[in-house]
């Protein structure tokens, strides 16, 4: 897991994202500073890995995934 990685993460963590609140790319990479392009690769990284979930469509984004039995 690289620096970015772990930005994302606290990002999604802090804006307290989930399924029903996800937030897409291009706020990530304008609160990160780099293109939503790159935040998109470097998030299906996260998603692979399962530390991350992804809503399609409209309205879609990213969220945490939350272990489950955990508030």
């Amino acid at each position: 897991m690289n620096n970015l990685h772990q930005e994302i993460l606290w990002l999604l963590m802090n804006y307290e994202t989930s399924y029903a609140k996800p937030m897409n790319s291009d706020n990530i990479g304008r609160l990160l500073h780099v293109t939503p392009a790159y935040v998109r690769s470097q998030l299906s990284q996260l998603v692979k890995s399962k530390l991350v979930g992804v809503r399609r469509g409209n309205g879609g984004g990213y969220y945490m995934i939350r272990e489950r039995g955990l508030s």
